[in-house]
């Protein structure tokens, strides 16, 4: 598949500015790592998750008094679409060591190691084994996994190729 033209130039973009942002790397501007404080003082401020009377209390359930986004609420607590009336649990159809639902690139891990370790492994995914977002990845899944050679800085910088520190100067107030 080829790259649309809005792709082809923010690629263009981020190989443009790579230069600059090296310069930055070795300049020691680069964002440094932020305490757990600022983290948190980082989410109330800007995460929609963190504003006042975004998150709706659970009713009931196990996870009854958690606070969760309003569309997780309501199928929580809505009314489940199978007939109990019409389930046999005296009857047992599966028997496994682990239950892995999804069958995307995690779980398919997941499912091969505890295999591998001796355990009976079933995987529940939504289609077929392998319809799973993560091949809409197309084998890009990155990460800034080297300390000292890679950071989530640059890696926000060369994937999304938007300069961080200018764009959290641009915001005058939280979300």
């Amino acid at each position: 598949m080829a790259y649309t033209s809005e792709l082809k130039q923010l690629i263009k973009r981020v190989e443009e500015t790579r230069p600059q942002r090296l310069v930055r790397r070795k300049d020691g501007l680069e964002f440094s790592r932020m305490s757990l404080a600022e983290k948190e003082n980082r989410l109330r401020t800007f995460h929609p998750s963190y504003k006042e009377g975004s998150l709706q209390e659970l009713k009931v359930g196990p996870s009854k008094g958690y606070s969760v986004p309003p569309e997780i609420c309501e199928i929580l607590e809505s009314w489940s679409r199978i007939d109990p009336g019409r389930i046999d649990l005296s009857k047992i159809a599966f028997e496994t060591d682990i239950l892995i639902i999804g069958g995307g690139g995690a779980g398919t891990a997941a499912a091969l190691l505890a295999q591998g370790n001796g355990a009976k492994v079933t995987i529940a995914t939504k289609l077929r084994h392998g319809d799973a977002n993560t091949m809409m990845a197309e084998g890009g899944i990155q990460i800034a996994d080297q300390p000292g050679k890679d950071s989530p800085y640059y890696h926000y910088l060369d994937t999304i190729g938007e300069d961080i520190s200018q764009m959290f100067q641009s915001w005058s107030t939280p979300l």
